[in-house]
């Protein structure tokens, strides 16, 4: 059993693997082993591993690894019993359950049984299985792209009718997603206006606000039409990460140019995923297949609710907040209501703390208030101008003395534009040399 012990200690620092091959029950990997992944194994999990390490100490028994990476990313999963056969099954069908929760659907590959290591880098056979799969995700996009080019279907974001700060909205799929022309048939652009609608209605009945009813820029083409880009992912459904949004912010930022920082790219996914939406600063979806996003209005509601977290709403320096939301009486007060007469946007909207940016100043709304902030300035850059709360100041001396990024430590909803593999490095931002946390002084 020591050399059990010497397995697995070695697969945690050194064989999570990359690459993503056809595997299955009893598919030993073949891709070449590299420890890209260790890092963040190490260093989020050493006392999960002693202590997993501890169950594997039993005699007569047999043991079976199976394991799953994705840069920056790692599942595993192990087993010990008698009967091999249904170890193989229910070890394998584990690793896979882990890994559509954190390597986005991954396959897992056979690394060890009992006090063998299984697992043999082949270059031949693994260049064959990855061009094999290669060629026919090529197959699969090029039919897609046939059936996906249709009257007023945009595919790219269209030239701006001004430079002004705007929204910009996406129709997006999974690879293998049911295209349902919410983009060209006019339902998303109905849901969106009635959505801006009751922000206009919600910032003018506002108690503490100047009572000028204000709603999103968006972004329009030449034509007066909105501007909405067509996407289809190259994953499908069952790739991508149980976040969704782990997968389609970097999809987007990387492979579909979606960079312009006076922007926020908000997407009508048609697909689910864990919430019915989900956003940060930059980027944010509303799932359509989720069972909580049902009729137009409850679609209205969710994303008016999600693109307040794209402006850095809510924020902790206003009493009642903890990580983006209300946890006491307000909790319904950040435009998450569905009936239209009486969207309510509270104290996040407009109130007299000092130092605390308050959503009535984004430059995204118009009319456009007098020395606005940025959102990306203030939660991606820490570039806090004005805002230099006490609350704020204490979040980025924490993560600095702690060296890297950390969801739980944070002053309103996270940038969404960063860099998730280097996470454990520091704060790195999509675009922007430098670790933040090296640029900040406060």
């Amino acid at each position: 059993m020591r050399k059990i012990f010497l397995i697995f200690t070695f697969l945690i620092l050194n064989v999570l693997f990359s690459g993503n091959i056809y595997a299955g029950v009893n598919e030993p990997g073949v891709s070449s082993i590299k420890g890209e992944c260790a890092g963040a194994f190490k260093h989020n999990h050493k006392k999960h591993i002693k202590k997993s390490l501890k169950l594997i100490k039993e005699k007569k028994t047999n043991f079976v690894l199976y394991a799953s990476c994705d840069s920056g990313s790692y599942s595993y999963a192990y087993n010990k019993g008698k009967d091999l056969e249904k170890l193989h099954k229910k070890t394998y069908k584990k690793c896979m359950k882990n890994s559509k929760k954190y390597t986005g659907g991954k396959e897992c590959y056979l690394y060890a049984v009992n006090e063998k290591v299984v697992w043999k880098y082949d270059q031949a056979k693994a260049s064959a299985i990855s061009k094999a799969k290669l060629a026919e995700a090529k197959v699969l996009q090029e039919k897609n792209a046939a059936m996906d080019k249709k009257p007023g279907r945009f595919f790219e974001d269209q030239p701006d009718v001004n430079d002004d700060y705007q929204i910009h909205f996406n129709y997006l799929l999974a690879q293998d997603s049911e295209d349902r022309e919410l983009d060209i048939n006019g339902k998303m652009e109905e849901i969106i206006l009635m959505a801006n609608k009751w922000m206009e209605i919600s910032t003018s009945i506002n108690k503490k606000g100047d009572k000028v009813p204000r709603k999103y820029k968006l972004d329009y083409r030449s034509d007066g039409k909105l501007d909405i880009t067509f996407i289809r992912m190259d994953k499908n459904f069952s790739q991508l990460h149980k976040w969704a949004n782990n997968d389609i912010t970097p999809f987007l930022y990387k492979k579909k140019g979606q960079t312009n920082n006076k922007k926020m790219y908000f997407n009508f996914a048609d697909i689910n995923s864990v919430d019915g939406g989900e956003a940060g600063v930059g980027f944010g979806s509303i799932f359509l297949r989720n069972k909580s996003v049902g009729t137009d209005k409850r679609k209205a509601a969710i994303a008016l609710h999600e693109l307040l977290h794209t402006q850095g709403m809510g924020t902790n320096c206003i009493p009642g907040i903890k990580n983006g939301h209300y946890t006491n009486r307000d909790l319904r007060t950040m435009l998450n209501s569905v009936d239209p007469n009486s969207p309510r946007i509270g104290k996040i909207y407009a109130h007299d703390i000092d130092m605390c940016p308050q959503f009535m100043d984004s430059v995204y709304l118009t009319p456009t208030r007098e020395d606005a902030y940025d959102p990306y300035k203030i939660f991606c850059l820490f570039e806090l101008g004005k805002y230099k709360h006490p609350k704020y100041i204490k979040v980025i001396n924490k993560l600095k003395e702690a060296g890297r990024y950390n969801w739980k430590t944070r002053f309103g909803p996270s940038c969404s534009t960063r860099n998730f593999s280097k996470d454990s490095q520091g704060y790195y931002l999509l675009g922007v040399e430098g670790n933040i946390l090296d640029k900040v002084n406060y």
